[in-house]
Order: structure tokens, then sequence, then C-alpha cells
């Protein structure tokens, strides 16, 4: 046979040996140079904590039966491995291993991709030797089987691996895909323990990583090395595993939970606009494992195996179809949204795909075909051509790609999604003949590499450790060729039993790259059988998922505990195949549909266990954290005070508009008066902007402030603006709202658009107002949405409408704030949510250290190209310290033009690869394009015409420079720029693939380098999209507490009829308690634009998105540190969202840093008040002459700083 062979060479030795491998260690310079919050503490967590008592001892090792592989692959198992095959079982049981305990070398290494809890592994063996005899000492090869074979290995020490412990990502030793496969990569292996005098070798990997491990055992033991071979179950994908004795591979529960948790922001997303098809791939090629454990964690509408449609030999027009159906099914009752998961090696088991691409693989795998589509198409047997030229150029393309290092497709990188939101879209044009009438607005997802590096939870951790202590007790017990065996995994971990089972037994006979070749046999998700009761439940449940909307909203990973039972739940899918059932509850009440819009409130009962724990927390456990001023929370105890008469910006432009210009804050402070109870009052409230967590929570302290059976009744307009115009409304009560709190999104009323500014839509709110009897209208959102509630309020009081409008800050862009508003309700959470992501996928990065990651932060820039603002992106960056971040207000102020961008991108790309490193993470602002100054005015020529449009039609239209600028661009981000626009005309920057275009202007300026010498590293890019995953996140601590007092604070101006004024919370950086509540006017925060040069139009006053401030404390923070991000690894995982805990009262340090302009403001009144009172008549003459001089100083100065010189009323006294 062919190994056979192999191994003869091997005794010949007939293989010259190119370099000789080190035997020396190298100096170890990969420690992490920082930490979060998150990480230091569980770092700090004691991983003993998670050890079974069978290992408190070491653990004896009992030999059971030997096992066999595979009846059809014995006979050949055996001749490859005649030494290892056949070997017997081992469990561990309590008792001390055999004596003497002399010390220990063992050597580690991390193999293929990463899988969070791999650091935990390591733990394991360490503590396990160290545990046998304190001098024991570990090895750790560095990135993957090469530094093995190479001898590239360090001494592990206590300081190195304390820095590890429970964190994701394998950046402690990096790792790689090389497999030992040669006849001197194995002499070289061999030399190189045997020079360390390893007495054991963990290989922590998948299936190809452990079954390279067996052959290795087998070398080993044929040519009497002393080095015991082990191997660990790693993988994310789940489909590595042998029930009972390998129920699961580590990672699979942390990545399940991450996707699942974006899965469920996504299904909220969907409920809060009912206007978009989320297509999402999940990673997972050669088996569904993930798709089916996010599917039962999050009920998406529907969910395709891979394993299912090679059943059913499910052609692509089969699959097409299906889907198709219950689009359509869900359009006749008004659903024109969905939530779809996708498993990324799906393509593969479709039959007459599978074929295609089993037959590119061989054809490719021989060196003189090239990977060309002509060369192809000259190859391919007559069907697989046909198939070829059917599917759509992007996917012919993607299955030409560069091979993995086991010469197959790289099935990552083919667009699934985008195939099937194709094919589907032209399936349901087609029945429009036949009465199809709705809509179908795929958004496309690919989540992956945000799951391989995350923080493992609290069940990864303690399974990893629990494998790496195996693993060390089986080399003390003289084991190898057996992967460590963890199981009881229902029980508490301190019952799980341990063992080893033989790789062998594991293994079947497979052809790769054309040959024949012995590897672990894949687990895919069963249909029926003895581990098919995941599949089973989900199958029962999928007709109810099509129609009806049920998801389940896991929530962030928790890490708490003591306080939170959700934290140590086991993947959904061993919980199952373990014997444990679920109840299925399906709702049993009907959306109602308003206008265009769906009322279908979710029953507290449909909530998943963490929201229905974090829901009773806020209310009962933690209670609510109040303000002093609102904290008995009732409308009948505050009273509303007149605080000082504001100034306008742009007094004489303003008061055009505004009948009132210097209308005073309005504080709310507590009163001991009783006045008659406040009752029969009616506020209706409308959701704006666009999603955003906390929503929820603000609805509920908007409902709570109210005083109860007085007759008071609030209103919400379902479908948001829409609902409003329409008189779609319902009564909230507390009841509803109870189901709701703590949770994100918008889902309860839903959004449509953000706008409220021409006449007729301004008379439709009036006659709404007027019928529903209304005392307040609140209106919550961004900037747009308080503009337009300004204007309302105006037009409110000119005609007399008794309705007082207020409106709420919030937009997880961050941009509505200003010298009153410290925060956006929404920007904390949605921060967080993203810097979570960029963490994991920073760490990824570092273990693999071969991709850059070009990842686009959402922020929600709704006024297009004319205010893109990057709050998000420079937050994300401060809590996760990328090696770039493209701020657009830094490129504005420089005026950086497109060529010096991407040079400079280059200059650190080529600097990193000068030290050797061919890896990093790029953060880059959504509205970036529209900050440089060539984009800019292409795009303010783009929105004069109507969208969507063609390149044709639009290119001979541009002036000369915007059509250069225009032809020079991918075709990608032509047709992107063309696409059909917001509400408000402007350009959806979300549109543009940002991140793809500089990756790809970057790659094309390093080719030139290459060719000129001057980089001489690898740049292979990454691109994503970070926006949809977060926006609906469940909300944090803060945003939960911000989210409630504004709605009580809102309350409370509403039931005042206060007209005119935004609710605002001040002082956000100090404790709950100390918050400042109050209502600014409109009018103090209004602001004229630049008049543009040439225009004799002037727009009318606004209160616009603020910038990100250049010269303020959170800007400032960045710039200390990025030249050192640009050249180090300084990323830090800030992990998921805790919501208890000491980790969950942190604010985002954008917040936490903001200047308190109410504070300063009251600290300059108490000044002048004490000028006053020193300088009253009969004072010294000199007092009065030295304040008189300064305060006349300070009014030049005050001249000098701004155009008009509006007096405050509070200066005059001091003045005269």
């Amino acid at each position: 046979s062919t190994f056979e062979k192999f191994k003869a060479r091997n005794r010949t030795g007939c293989l010259a040996r190119v370099m000789a491998p080190s035997t020396s260690p190298t100096h170890y310079n990969r420690a992490r140079k920082a930490h979060s919050f998150m990480e230091k503490e569980r770092m700090k967590a004691d991983c003993k904590e998670y050890l079974p008592d069978v290992l408190l001892s070491g653990g004896k090792a009992v030999r059971q039966e030997a096992v066999a592989a595979s009846p059809k692959d014995a006979e050949a198992i055996k001749r490859l491995f005649p030494n290892t095959s056949g070997i017997p079982l081992v469990e561990l049981e309590a008792g001390d291993a055999p004596s003497p305990k002399d010390p220990l070398k063992v050597g580690v290494v991390l193999s293929g991709g990463q899988a969070p809890g791999g650091h935990n592994v390591i733990a394991g063996i360490y503590d396990g030797i160290k545990a046998w005899n304190k001098d024991s000492s570990m090895y750790g090869f560095l990135d993957g089987p090469h530094g093995v074979f190479s001898g590239n290995f360090v001494v592990i020490t206590d300081a190195i691996m304390d820095g590890f412990r429970n964190t994701g990502g394998f950046d402690m030793l990096g790792s790689g895909r090389h497999k030992i496969e040669t006849q001197e990569q194995f002499e070289d292996s061999m030399l190189v323990c045997n020079a360390i005098g390893l007495d054991g070798l963990v290989i922590i990997g998948g299936d190809d990583s452990n079954t390279n491990g067996a052959v290795l055992a087998e070398y080993f033991k044929e040519n009497d090395c002393k080095t015991k071979v082990i191997g660990t179950p790693k993988t994310i994908d789940g489909d590595l595993k042998c029930p009972p004795h390998v129920p699961v591979s580590f990672g699979f529960d942390t990545a399940c939970k991450t996707f699942a948790t974006l899965v469920g922001n996504v299904a909220v997303d969907a409920l809060s606009a009912q206007k978009y098809y989320h297509l999402v791939r999940l990673m997972g090629r050669s088996a569904s494992h993930i798709a089916l454990e996010v599917a039962l964690l999050t009920h998406p509408n529907a969910c395709l195996f891979g394993e299912e449609v090679a059943e059913g030999r499910q052609s692509l027009k089969d699959i097409t179809m299906e889907l198709a159906d219950m689009i359509e099914a869900r359009s006749k009752d008004g659903k024109d949204y969905g939530v779809i998961l996708i498993p990324e090696g799906l393509i593969e088991f479709i039959p007459e795909i599978k074929a295609l691409i089993s037959e590119i693989n061989d054809k490719l795998s021989q060196p003189e075909i090239q990977p060309t589509e002509e060369a192809i198409l000259g190859v391919l047997s007559k069907e697989n051509a046909e198939c070829f030229r059917y599917l759509p150029g992007f996917i012919r393309a993607q299955l030409l790609l560069d091979r993995d290092p086991h010469g197959n497709v790289q099935v990552a990188k083919i667009e699934t999604e985008k195939l099937l939101a194709a094919t589907v879209h032209n399936e349901l044009e087609n029945r429009r003949s036949s009465g199809y009438e709705g809509t179908f607005s795929p958004q496309l997802h690919a989540f992956g590499y945000e799951g391989r590096a995350g923080m493992p939870t609290i069940f990864d951790s303690a399974y990893c450790y629990a494998l790496g202590y195996t693993a060390s007790s089986l080399l003390v017990n003289g084991c190898t060729g057996l992967i460590a065996s963890v199981k009881n995994l229902l029980a508490p971990c301190k019952e799980w039993q341990c063992g080893g089972v033989p790789i062998t037994s594991l293994c079947v006979i497979e052809r790769r790259k054309g040959k024949d070749k012995p590897v672990i046999r894949k687990a895919l998700v069963e249909m029926t059988g003895g581990l098919s009761q995941p599949f089973q439940f989900y199958k029962k449940i999928r007709d109810h998922l099509k129609i009806c909307d049920m998801y389940r909203i896991p929530g962030p990973t928790q890490f708490d505990m003591v306080n939170c039972e959700v934290s140590k739940d086991i993947p959904m899918t061993l919980q199952l195949e373990l014997g444990r059932t679920w109840e299925l509850q399906v709702p049993t009440e009907k959306p109602k549909r308003m206008g265009k819009f769906l009322f279908l409130p979710q029953a507290k009962r449909m909530r998943s266990e963490l929201q229905r724990w974090r829901a009773l927390m806020i209310t009962k456990d933690r209670e609510r954290r109040l303000p002093a001023a609102i904290s008995t929370f009732n409308a009948n105890a505050v009273t509303v005070k007149k605080g000082e008469e504001t100034c306008c910006n742009a007094h004489t432009v303003v008061s055009r508009y505004f009948s009132e210009v210097h209308a005073p804050i309005l504080d709310i402070v507590p009163t001991e008066e009783r006045n008659a109870p406040i009752h029969d009052k009616k506020i209706g409230i409308v959701f704006c902007g666009r999603q955003a967590p906390g929503c929820h929570d603000f609805v509920c302290g908007l409902v709570d402030m109210l005083p109860v059976n007085h007759g008071n009744k609030v209103y919400g307009f379902v479908g948001g603006t829409h609902g409003l115009m329409d008189k779609q409304a319902v009564e909230l009560d507390p009841e509803l709202c109870d189901s709701f709190c703590g949770a994100g999104g918008l889902e309860m009323l839903g959004r449509t658009v953000d706008r409220i500014n021409t006449q007729e839509e301004k008379e439709m709110a009036k006659s709404t107002c007027q019928d529903l009897d209304l005392d307040g209208l609140v209106l919550v959102g961004g900037a747009r949405t308080n503009t337009d509630a300004a204007y309302l309020s105006e037009y409110f009081k000119q005609n007399k409408v008794k309705t007082g409008v207020v409106g709420v800050p919030c937009g997880i862009e961050g941009s509505m704030v200003n010298e009153f508003v410290e925060a956006s309700l929404g920007f904390d959470s949605a921060t967080k949510a993203m810097s979570e992501l960029v963490g994991n996928t920073a760490i990824d990065g570092s273990s693999a250290r071969k991709y850059y990651y070009f990842l686009k932060l959402m922020d929600g820039s709704t006024t297009g190209g004319r205010n893109a603002t990057s709050h998000v992106a420079l937050e994300v960056a401060l809590e996760t310290k990328p090696n770039l971040l493209l701020l657009s207000e830094e490129v504005d102020e420089q005026r950086n033009n497109l060529r010096e961008i991407v040079n400079g991108i280059a200059d650190v790309i080529s600097a990193r690869a000068d030290d050797g490193k061919n890896f990093g993470t790029v953060l880059i602002a959504e509205g970036l394009l529209a900050a440089i100054p060539e984009f800019r005015t292409l795009i303010a020529e783009l929105e004069g015409f109507p969208m969507p449009n063609t390149v044709d039609k639009v290119l001979p239209e541009l002036t000369t420079w915007s059509a250069a600028l225009f032809r020079s661009l991918p075709e990608f981000i032509q047709k992107e720029l063309l696409l059909e626009r917001q509400s408000n005309a402007a350009l959806q920057l979300s549109q543009l693939e940002t991140d793809r275009l500089m990756a790809r202007l970057v790659q094309d300026e390093l080719k030139q380098r290459k060719k000129k010498g001057t980089f001489k590293g690898s740049f292979s890019p990454v691109c994503q999209f970070l926006g949809y995953q977060a926006r609906c996140s469940m909300p944090s601590d803060f945003d939960s507490d911000y989210a409630y007092a504004l709605g009580g604070t809102a309350a409370v101006l509403a039931t005042r009829s206060c007209n005119g004024y935004m609710a605002v919370i001040s002082d956000l950086a100090h404790p709950v308690e100390r918050w400042h509540c109050c209502g600014v006017p409109f009018t103090a925060m209004l602001q004229v634009a630049p008049q543009v040069p040439g225009e004799s139009f002037r727009p009318r006053p606004g209160i616009f998105p603020r910038k990100v401030d250049l010269d303020a404390a959170a800007f400032s923070s960045w710039k200390e540190v990025r030249d050192s991000c640009a050249k180090e690894e300084l990323y830090e995982n800030p992990g998921p969202i805790q919501l208890s805990g000491s980790s969950a009262s942190r604010v985002t340090q954008t917040i936490a840093t903001r200047f308190s302009y109410l504070k300063e403001l009251e600290g300059l009144q108490r000044n002048l008040e004490a000028l006053r009172t020193r300088c009253r008549p009969g004072c010294h003459l000199r007092q009065v002459k030295v304040a008189s001089g300064i305060l006349t100083t300070l009014n030049s100065i005050l001249d000098e700083l701004s155009e008009h010189v509006v007096p405050t009323t509070f200066l005059e006294p001091a003045v005269k």
C-alpha cells in the first residue's frame, strides 16, 4: 500500500534532509501585552474548580477491552497501524498512577483551526504533570505541527501559563494546518522529541490532526521512541465525536453560543423592521452540527442541513423551491421577513454540486491542470461541466480558489447564502404571474471567524481543563495512540468520567488528494438512529417555525456561575443526545395586522431562559438603579422646576422657525407636596429611529412612572411613524411591558421610516394626537428624529394642539450627543457587542498568524454622506486595540485622498511583515468613503439621480472628475453606489463594501511593492461587516438603567404637556444615583448648517449628528496607543456583555470620559452667585475693580470665540 511504501522510505532514509531541525528552545515572545477587565477576571478563576474527582489524585488507568476500527476498514487499518491498532480502551479511576513519580517532559502542539478552550487544555496538561511531580516540564511547539518537525519550541513556565487560563484563541503558541507527512518530517519530529527527552506529546486538534497523531504514535512506537502521543478532540464544527467516549469536541459550545447570540440579535432585527430576510451562513463544512445547535437555540424560520439534502438527494432547484414555498406562505400572512440558517458545507451535499466538487478536487490535484474555467471545463465530465456552467459566475470563481492544505475546495469561501438568495429571488419573481405579491429583500451574513477564538464558556473551560488533565494522566500511565475522553457530561463536572479511546478505532479509509488515506470518521448529523434526538426535536418544531415567529433569543454568554444558572448550560444537542427532553412552546395568539405592520408581542413563556432570568433580576433581585431625583418612580412624587433660560446658537435664523428660542431647562426634582394626582393623562410613543438596545426598558420606564389606577394610559404606535400617521395604536400596560423587560431591538412596536417633516405628515400626526386626545407624544430616535420632533412641536404650538412633543436621544451610532446629551441610548450595548466580535477576531488573527481582518463597523450613518460619524469605530478600537483604525473625522480633517489612505495601510502592513507578522486587524468606520473629498463629491452628484439606477445611465451624466473616479472603482462598488436610497434620499453607507474595497486596493498596492522588492511578506485579507449582529443586542446594565430613567423622565415631561423638549439625563460617568434628570428645549440644540458656496438656499436649522471630537479624551486615548498598536499585538477581548457580576457595571470609555456640560454650567452659576455675594454695595473698591476688570476681559475673550454674542441670563446680573 501507499502507506507501507511510505514506511519503507522512512526505514531506508532515502530522502535527503534539507535543514536539520533545532533542538534548543527559542525565546518566548508571545505573551499578551494587554488584557481586558473580563480577561483578567476569567484568568483569575481557579481552573481546579472544574477538575473531576477522578483526577484529584492523578487517576489510575484501568484498561478495558480492545476497540476495533470500522468493520469495513478494520483490516486496512490493522495493516497501516500494526503497533497501535486494537489497543484497549482506558478508563481512569480514583487512585495514584504507578510509581515512581519521576518528573515528566511533555510537549504540546495546537493543530488546525482555532477553537475556544485550547488554552485550558494546555493548562490541564500543565497542572496535571506538575501535580504528578513539581519538577515536570512542558514544551510548547509554535505554530502547529511545523514547530514539531522544525524544532521550533519554547519552555512553558508558570507565568506564561497563567497569562492564558480561561482565555480564547490559540495565540499562546499559535496554530497551523501543516501535517507531518514526509519521511523527513517524521524523522525530524522523532529527532526533536528525543533531543528534548519528551515522555509525551499531546496533539490538540481535529480529525485530521488526531489522525496525524495516530500515524506519529505508530511511527514512534515502531522506532522505539519513548515519546507517547495523546490526542484531544478539538473542532468547533462538532464532527469529531464518538459517543459515549467522545461525546463532543471542545470549542463547539462556545462557537455555537457565540453564533446563536448573533442569530438571535438578527432575528430581533427582522421582527423590528419586518422587511428583511436574513440569510445566515454558519461555519461547518463537513457536517451541519453548528447549524442544528444554533437552530435549536434560536428557532429560525428555516435551517438547511447538508445531511438531509444528501439523504433526500435534493437538487439546488429542490432547495430553492422549498425556501420559496415558505417565503410565499409567510407573505400571505403579511410576513415578508424571516431568518434562514445555512451550513457553509451545504453546497457539498447537493448531489450535482458534490459530484462537481469531487471531480474538481481530483482534477486540480494534478499539477498540469490550471485552476481556470477554461482548463477545468476541458477535463470535467459532461454532466459536471453542465453543472459548472449553470452556476453564477461568482460561485464558479469561488470553486476554483486556492486549495486548502488537504487539497480540497475551500468551501468556507463559497458564498452559499448569496447563491440561494439569487435562486430564490428568481423563483419568486417567476411566481408573480401566478399570484405572489410579496417582497423579498435579503440581508446576507456569514458567521465564522468571530466564533473560533471567543472567550470559552463555562462548559468549554471546564471540559477543556478536564481533557488536558486527562491527557496528562494517560501519559503518566504510559498510554499512547489514545484520544482523551471525558463523559457523563449531564452531571456536575466533579462527577465527569475520564479516560482514553484508541484513535485507530475511530479511523476509516477515505480518498484524499486522489489517494486512499486513513482518517478519523466524520460524525455527521444523524437523521435517524441512536443520536438523532436533536434532529428529531428540530423536525418536530420545523413546521411551526416556518410560519410562526417563535424566535428564541439566547443572549450573550454569561460567566457568573453564582447568580446565573444559565451560564453552566451544556450544548443543547448534547443534552438531547444524553436523554434530556424539552417541552415544545408554541404561540397561542395570532399576530394582529395593524396597517402594514404586524403586532405580535411575544409571551414571557416563549422567552429564552436568559431573557426570563434577566427580567426577573432587573425587577426583583437587583431592582432598578435609579437617579435620586426619581427614586420613588412615581410622577406624583416629583415636580418640574424651571431652571435657567437657554440661549440659541443662531438666534436670528432659528427665530424665523420657532416662536420661542429662550425656553428654560426643566429640572425634575422630588417633592413632598401633595397636589392633585396626575390622572387621565394619555401619552403616545413612537419608535422613529433605527434599532437600538434598551428601547423596551425605556417603554417600561414610561409606563411605570405613571401613577396606576388614575385613568392614565400609554399608547404605542405599531409600525413607527407609519403607525402614527395611520393611527395604529395599542395600549401598553405593565403586564405587556414585563414580557419585554431587558429585551433588545424594537420588536414590541417596530419601526418603519425616520421621517415626520412634510406638511402632510405633520398634519396626519396632528390628527392622530387630537383623535386620541394625547397629552404627550414621545418620539424616540437620533438626530433626524429629534429635528423632526422640534418642528412638530412648533407646528402643534402654532395650531393650538395640546399635545406636548418630547424627544428621546437614541441610536447605536452615538452621534445624538451635544452639550446637553452625553450619550444616545443603545450606544453602550451595541459597541460592547461589536467589541466582543472584534476582540474574538483579532485573537483569531494572532492565533493563525496569516490573515488580515478588515472589519467595517455600522455607525448608523442615517444622513448618508453629509454627516458620517465614527463614534462606534472609535469606542470599539478603545476596547479592543486593533492594529489600525480608519476614522471618518480624522480623514476629513486631514483631507486624505483614497491613495493616501491605501498607502498608509500598506505602510503598516509592510512594517509588520518586516517583523515577521503577516496578520492584523483593521477597523473601518462605516462612513469612511463619505469623508474622502473626491468620494464626497461623487456621492453628492449621485444623490441627484433617481435610484436604483444603472452604470450606463449614470456615468455619462457625471462631471469629468467624478466619472473618472467612478470608472476606477471595482464593479461591485459601482453597483452598490447605485442601489436604492434611504427615506431621506441619502446614500446608505452600509450598502458599500468599504472593507472589501480597501482590502482590494491594499492588495494591489502590495503587489506593486512586491515587484519592486519593498514588500516581502504575504497578505491574505478577510472582510466582514459588523452591525446587524449587534444593534438588537440585549441591553447592558448601563443602557437598561439609562433607558428606564429616560422613560421616567419623558413620562414626567409628557404628562405636564412640556412641548418642545428632549428628555435628558446627565452626569452619566457617575453612579446612577447621581444622574441628573431634566428636559432641555430643542431650540437650545438647534444649529444652522454652513451654507454651501455659490448656493442661495440656506438649510433650515436642525439637530445634527455630532462628529467625533478629535480634541476630546476618547480620541486622545486612542492617539496615545495607536503607534504601539500598529507595531505590536495589544489586542484586548472585552468578552460578551455581562448582565451580573463585577463586569456588568462597566461603562464604555466614550461615555465614561465625556465632559458634563450641565454640571459645568452649575459650577459656573455657583461661582457667579458667589461673585454677586462678594460684590454687594459696601464691599471694598479693590474687589469691585478686580472683579470688573476680570469680567471685562472674560467677555472680550467670549466675543472672540463666537460670531454672535448672545448674553445669557445668568451672566447679566454679574456684568451689571
